[in-house]
């Protein structure tokens, strides 16, 4: 069972007020509570320790409790705020709400109030990480799949490499997706458009042709699905910085 870690500050007043005995804090499956007397101390504990939430008053030692929430909301926007104050301004609990502070109480604190506070409190944090669970695994489910979708298109498109002109609609109805879909995970997979990535396999293909056989261009051409050896040789020629006879030269 998922358990809670809760910081009180102004541990003296929350002596007088009895928060900490008041509290059934068991029954809310809190089992660390953290003190301190400042907001700075309450900072460094927040960076120490893994605070869900803080329980504060406004009024402390080197700073106020809207000037710690200030903090929280910028650097732990995770950990959940409650006040607690002996002011009934409005300014103070619209500030604290503008602050992103989940409750605001009146001194004396009623017990029975705090602990519905932060049951609810607990429930949404719960719910939260719920959700951003399920959504990593859907993340991570969608991942796999599209890493094996990738794959197989890659697998396709060398066992077709002769083929003249490989269409995206065509392997992406291979593979059961739309073709708009397989774009942009190919992209996001690969690093490059679909038409780049078969553009690199030829010459690639071409490459080891020059290198190892003694095919004429027009034969490589051919093999790596060019129909025509001079549209072959300007796109060798681009990708590679010299002509298909220029790099079989040079690799001999």
């Amino acid at each position: 069972m998922r358990k809670f870690h809760v910081l009180m500050t102004d541990d003296e007043e929350l002596a007088l007020l009895g928060l900490e005995e008041g509290i059934n804090w068991e029954g809310l499956n809190v089992d660390k509570i953290y003190k301190c007397h400042s907001k700075d101390t309450a900072i460094r504990m927040m960076q120490m320790y893994p605070v869900d939430i803080i329980i504060t008053d406004i009024e402390m030692p080197n700073g106020n409790g809207l000037e710690l929430i200030k903090w929280v909301k910028e650097n732990k926007p995770e950990i959940k705020s409650v006040f607690y104050t002996g002011h009934a301004e409005f300014s103070y609990a619209q500030e604290a709400l503008r602050l992103g502070v989940e409750d605001y109480l009146l001194k004396p604190v009623p017990y029975d109030e705090l602990e519905k506070i932060i049951y609810e409190i607990e429930n949404k944090i719960l719910v939260k990480e719920k959700t951003v669970d399920l959504s990593e695994l859907a993340e991570d489910c969608t991942r796999e799949d599209s890493e094996e979708i990738v794959s197989r298109v890659k697998k396709i498109i060398a066992e077709n490499l002769s083929v003249g002109n490989i269409q995206r609609d065509e392997l992406a109805a291979m593979v059961h997706v739309s073709s708009g879909y397989l774009g942009r995970i190919f992209k996001k997979e690969t690093g490059l458009a679909l038409t780049d990535y078969i553009i690199k396999k030829r010459i690639a293909v071409a490459k080891q042709l020059l290198t190892k056989t003694s095919l004429s261009v027009t034969d490589v051409s051919a093999r790596v699905g060019i129909t025509y050896s001079s549209y072959f040789t300007k796109i060798f020629k681009e990708q590679v910085g010299m002509t298909p006879q220029e790099y079989r030269q040079q690799t001999k």
